[in-house]
């Protein structure tokens, strides 16, 4: 049986992303390494340096392994940026190679807003969504609330995917 989806009032949407958005996609990024990064013993410069070398090494491994990934920047209703998020459609289904939101900006429902609306994207075309997800993260339960399911995983990372149904 289909799961149900259903989608709250807007409050977000999705617009492609172009060469103006970089400086907010390194920043994005580098909020989601800052805690990480804290413990490693670099100062700031060092971790500057490192994180605009790790972001750049990430855009450019993304383009080589989905060069068909749309790239779009989810923005409040008032047109701010408050997150990235990276698909890649295929004729089998849908993979959802990253999704960040801001650090002010999370637990508000964005996430699962555009989570959800991919789904009924999904479901229309009667595919399926893959996705990796760090062990343990809060994003991790996200997904399972949302109706993903394990599909495999290695020692860091989960492999789950969503086929429509609920567990």
């Amino acid at each position: 049986m289909a799961a149900v989806v259903q989608i709250p009032e807007a409050i977000c949407h999705l617009r492609q992303a172009g060469i103006a958005d970089e400086a907010f996609l390194l920043e994005l990024y580098a909020q989601t390494r800052a805690e990480e990064l804290m413990h490693s013993g670099m100062d700031a410069l060092q971790r500057e340096v490192f994180v605009q070398m790790q972001f750049r090494l990430r855009q450019a491994a993304y383009g080589v392994t989905h060069p068909t990934a749309l790239s779009e920047i989810i923005c409040a209703n008032d047109g701010t940026a408050s997150g990235r998020i990276l698909t890649d459609r295929t004729m089998d289904g849908m993979h959802l190679v990253d999704i960040a939101i801001a650090q002010d900006r999370q637990r508000q429902g964005i996430g699962t807003q555009i989570i959800q609306e991919l789904q009924q994207e999904c479901m229309s075309r009667h595919w399926k969504m893959s996705l990796q997800v760090l062990k343990g993260s809060s994003a991790e339960h996200l997904y399972r609330r949302l109706g993903f399911r394990l599909k495999g995983e290695d020692s860091l990372r989960r492999q789950m995917v969503w086929d429509g149904t609920k567990i």
